[in-house]
């Protein structure tokens, strides 16, 4: 007896990536991950991830038939300016293939793009804070771009780096319930050295620590001087329904270092917070930098907190945020897990890339069948 032969297999869509930020902390982690789990998305989701193109600021790579993530280094070559613009100007032109950027840099100049590549239909998968954070004309502007190209715009890594916050604000917002308030402990980085000072280690220690970790940002002083932590707080109380610009936000910042400290600043930094922690202990309380926004405005700011709060009993590296609403005031939602390091964030961000990839699938496929019916 003759065995009929299986069906042939149909191969999955495919669908382009781009990556920017190619060699980064967090790119080379988004390439580690992807190459790992590539052959398993495929199996999994049904769609064929191909990495097009890959670039930063001084490389560039470009396959048709798709990269490997794990030979990056090797296939970059010096970039020139134009194979960014003719690379882009190729995705946006009708073509068989959706794409998605995947933006793992902290470029005010890749944010800038964002609504050109998100109107001509192109998504957007990023960790880079800065388009959300900019001018509150310009995170509308993004999101009308978003909506106009039919495009998917994922950024959950920009506040709690893997950590699921967006996604439940903007579930809030859809049924209906008003956000009153959101308090939280927002930057790993600066939870992370908080957690090392109580520990015992000096400021330039622990610093030196979370910069060998990539828990900071590449100019630490963005983060010890709340300018990052301003860009999560915009981002998440933007989301939220509040409209907040960046000049009303009030800050204390973590420390005042000049752009090259010297070793005597490092040393004043030393003292200053080796005795901020021996009042603290002294008194029963820990030392939190929290971030907060509600009807009377937003506030970051360095708070003494007794040693049980919940803010304070963070393990190191951790975010934690609490968020009140019309229906949930007396027991508020609260959300915590790892904030910081590239191989979370890069975690946080290939999920972001999957969710995006399966919308753009979709509508792809929506359109074909649409073409046919017509």
């Amino acid at each position: 007896m003759s065995l009929a032969p299986f069906p042939p297999v149909a191969p999955c869509p495919r669908l382009d990536l781009v990556l920017v930020g190619a060699r980064g902390q967090v790119g080379t982690a988004f390439r580690t991950r992807l190459a790992a789990q590539q052959a398993a998305i495929a199996r999994r989701s049904g769609i064929d991830l191909r990495l097009l193109a890959a670039f930063d600021r001084r490389g560039f790579a470009y396959d048709l038939e798709g990269l490997a993530p794990s030979r990056i280094e090797a296939a970059l070559r010096p970039r020139r300016e134009d194979e960014i613009e003719a690379l882009f100007a190729h995705l946006q032109a009708p073509r068989s293939a959706p794409a998605l950027v995947v933006d793992c840099t902290a470029s005010d100049a890749i944010a800038a793009r964002y609504p050109e590549w998100l109107a001509s239909g192109l998504g957007i998968a990023t960790a880079n804070k800065r388009a959300n954070a900019r001018e509150l004309a310009f995170y509308r502007q993004v999101q009308r771009a978003a909506a106009a190209g039919g495009a998917p715009y994922r950024f959950e890594t920009t506040v709690g780096a893997a950590i699921p916050i967006l996604g439940p604000l903007r579930d809030l917002a859809l049924r209906g319930e008003g956000v009153r308030a959101i308090q939280g402990v927002l930057s790993g980085s600066l939870s992370f050295l908080l957690q090392r000072l109580h520990d015992g280690c000096r400021f330039s220690d622990a610093l030196a620590e979370a910069q060998a970790l990539g828990y900071t940002e590449p100019d630490p002083n963005e983060d010890l001087r709340a300018e990052d932590l301003v860009r999560k707080l915009l981002v998440l109380a933007r989301e939220a329904g509040f409209p907040i610009e960046a000049h009303e936000v009030a800050i204390t910042r973590f420390a005042d270092l000049p752009d090259r400290p010297s070793a005597s600043d490092l040393a004043a930094e030393d003292a200053r917070w080796a005795a901020r922690i021996a009042s603290a202990t002294a008194a029963g309380t820990r030392w939190a930098i929290v971030a907060e926004v509600d009807a009377d405005g937003a506030r970051i700011a360095l708070r003494e907190l007794d040693a049980a709060s919940p803010f304070a009993t963070l393990p190191a590296g951790q975010n934690l945020v609490r968020i009140e609403t019309e229906l949930q005031g007396e027991r508020p939602l609260w959300l915590g897990g790892p904030g910081a390091g590239p191989a979370i964030t890069a975690a946080g961000l290939l999920s972001d890339v999957i969710d995006a990839s399966t919308a753009l699938v979709r509508a792809q496929a929506d359109s074909r069948r649409r073409s046919v019916a017509a």
